[in-house]
């Protein structure tokens, strides 16, 4: 074996050692994102959402909904299944702080998260979560279960459909325009 080919030798066993060793730090580096809401979305009978003024909340009766306090409003469907298909299917991607000084720079605070609370047909709460969105990352959100230190960066932002305006919610119905009978 010549001395050119066992340096060649050499340095590709070199060159795959630093491969494998590459690969295997590189799994430290995965984001572990988890489910928010892991309990049966049937559960669910009542959501309330609130903001720094004001508060909606969103009543299930059999398989409907309504928006309490605007009974002449129809609930608009699809902004229901986002509630079920977005918001609560949100994943909290990464640990970002634990010390509570610093909610107020991610917006998760009392006072200026929007806050999501779900509860069952018990009238218990079930899920309560605030979300805050400052900064200048708007592909996430930050996230704090309520009674929690620790906040959570989103892996999507589902900030604005924590909306409280009831015209987002419902929709006021069509009349019916009747013909007159000649």
């Amino acid at each position: 074996m010549t001395n050119s080919l066992k340096y060649g030798l050499g340095a590709l066993a070199a060159i795959i050692l630093l491969f494998l060793y590459n690969q295997n730090s590189q799994t430290t580096y995965e984001l572990n994102a988890e489910v928010i809401f892991n309990e049966k979305i049937e559960q669910i009978s009542r959501i309330k959402f609130l903001d720094r003024t004001e508060t909606i909340e969103l009543v299930k009766t059999d398989t409907s909904w309504s928006i309490t306090g605007h009974d002449s409003l129809i609930v608009i469907e699809n902004k229901i299944d986002n509630i079920f298909n977005k918001i609560l299917k949100t994943k909290r991607e990464m640990l970002i702080t634990s010390k509570e000084e610093k909610w107020s720079k991610f917006g998760v605070t009392d006072s200026l998260g929007k806050h999501f609370i779900a509860y069952d047909s018990g009238d218990n709460e079930i899920a309560h979560y605030i979300f805050g969105n400052t900064g200048q990352d708007y592909q996430h959100n930050y996230i704090r279960k309520n009674k929690s230190k620790d906040v959570y960066r989103t892996d999507s932002n589902v900030y604005f459909l924590l909306n409280t305006s009831s015209t987002y919610w419902g929709s006021v119905p069509k009349e019916e325009v009747v013909a007159p009978i000649e």
